[in-house]
């Protein structure tokens, strides 16, 4: 039996971009995120279809048929023969760990990518249909019921977090999700008995290129979602399995239309002030999502990392506060997570990361949330042991561990955003967004990993600040909707 390395080894996992009908370009020097209109980027009626049935012709499997793009794989040698071109493997970390940080490798897996040196002729029949298509290398994962006792200060899901983003009375007036939907592209959502325990409605699938909808080998996926549930114990949620291809886990989860998507995943794209190609097809998925089908869509900001998609201008860009125990003035002291990015966006002109912030730990390894993995997994087996703060204190198998970073804050941030999207249904993703930043509480110490230093008001670290539940549900019961609603239809 091929095993899942040796398939990542021997396969071309690609996004195809479908050739406008106007003549425009996606991969024109001006970014799609800052045109108004998307209709000049695509292609004519049933090209999409015709495009799929060309690629199958040559051998090709066609995974999604998206609006932009088409997602699809191929034997190595296939690809090499079609587009006269050559790739080569290599490798990539999943663990979102600060760039400048050394330590031991995290989770490997191979991918194939084009050999820069090489030529790439797009064959005379695809021509008319496709404008380019690139392999797509994975992205970094910004990353018993009862969870096991550690010495040091930690928080615990779902109440320590419903605390300290005020969740709690929101919960109390009878607003705690329900009735909204919430997907979440990721590595993985195994069944574990803390989702049962807490009787959350936890559901995954699968995205078109992955397998084993039953468990998560890295744990990423499993962890995170507690999040959501800590912010809106009721929310419909679901959980789309990643495989090979970021893009189209990210379209599988939009075509679900869900009022709410969270996704703790980037790619590190540090120095450049033009998007590269290769990622432009996931660009326009994700305009598409916020733009078209009023999804409001949340990105983690990076932990270290110049992150994208989470400094595109249409998502909520979450960072990361620390809250240590020490209280000042009957509240818990706030600072800024040393662990979590801050930046100008160079691709983006006047685009600032973060928008808001979530609960994230301090560096090294922002050990900080205790959440629920698959027993045996890459993170629990990777962090388990003594030697706080390099591990988590925790078994190896004991389907536990304690993690944090903007991978935590974003599910956090998207479970707030499921509040106000019961509250006031019809809210528009830029509503949302408003109503999250003129809300929240003021973070005036600490810095970001970036350096930048927190001050009064809005800043460079924390943006506007910690979302705070409780007074973003006052504000969003006085907006006025715009008239598209984001709920899901009614069961």
């Amino acid at each position: 039996m091929t095993t899942m390395t040796e398939r990542r080894e021997d396969t071309v996992y690609f996004e195809a971009a479908l050739r406008p009908d106007t003549g425009a370009s996606m991969f024109a020097e001006s970014s799609a995120s800052q045109s108004a209109d998307l209709d000049e980027l695509k292609p004519a009626p049933g090209l999409a279809v015709r495009t799929a049935n060309a690629l199958q012709a040559k051998g090709f499997t066609v995974r999604h048929i998206g609006t932009f793009s088409i997602s699809g794989e191929g034997p190595r040698s296939l690809w090499e023969s079609t587009f006269h071109t050559h790739v080569e493997v290599r490798q990539a970390e999943l663990e979102g760990r600060p760039p400048d940080v050394t330590a031991t490798a995290g989770a490997q897996v191979p991918y194939l990518a084009h050999v820069s040196s090489e030529p790439f002729t797009m064959p005379q029949d695809l021509e008319p249909f496709i404008e380019r298509a690139y392999p797509q290398p994975p992205p970094r994962f910004f990353a018993s019921p009862i969870p096991p006792r550690v010495s040091y200060h930690h928080l615990r899901v779902p109440d320590d977090i419903a605390l300290l983003l005020r969740s709690h009375p929101v919960h109390d007036r009878g607003v705690t999700g329900r009735g909204v939907l919430v997907a979440m592209p990721d590595t993985g959502f195994y069944r574990h008995p803390f989702y049962d325990h807490h009787g959350y409605n936890y559901n995954a699938t699968l995205a078109p290129d992955a397998t084993r909808v039953q468990h998560d080998e890295h744990g990423h996926g499993t962890a995170e979602a507690a999040n959501i549930f800590a912010s809106a114990r009721d929310v419909d949620f679901v959980g789309v399995k990643m495989g090979a291809n970021a893009t189209l886990a990210f379209k599988a989860a939009a075509d679900l239309s869900p009022a709410v998507m969270t996704n703790s995943w980037g790619y590190h794209l540090p120095g450049l002030d033009t998007l590269p190609n290769f990622l432009r097809p996931l660009e326009l998925a994700v305009i598409e999502a916020v733009r078209e089908r009023g999804i409001t869509v949340c990105f983690s900001a990076g932990n270290g990392h110049v992150a994208f998609p989470g400094m595109m201008p249409d998502v909520i860009s979450v960072g990361g506060v620390f809250v240590d125990e020490t209280q000042v003035n009957g509240d818990f002291r706030l600072e800024a997570s040393d662990y979590a990015s801050s930046f100008d966006s160079l691709i983006y002109a006047g685009r600032h990361v973060p928008d808001v912030c979530g609960l994230v730990g301090k560096a090294p390894r922002a050990l900080y949330i205790m959440l629920p993995v698959e027993p045996g997994d890459e993170i629990d087996s990777s962090l388990a042991g003594p030697g706080y703060p390099a591990k988590d204190g925790t078994a190896p198998d004991d389907g536990w561990s304690v993690i944090s970073g903007t991978s935590a804050a974003s599910p956090q941030v998207a479970g707030v955003c499921a509040l106000l999207m019961q509250a006031q249904p019809g809210l528009s993703p830029d509503q949302v967004k408003s109503i999250l930043k003129a809300s929240a509480r003021d973070v005036s110490e600490g810095k970001s990993a970036m350096g930048q230093v927190a001050g009064d008001g809005y800043d460079g670290p924390t943006g506007a600040g910690l979302v705070n539940a409780e007074a973003a549900f006052r504000l969003a019961r006085s907006a006025r909707p715009r008239g598209r609603h984001t709920y899901p239809p009614g069961r």
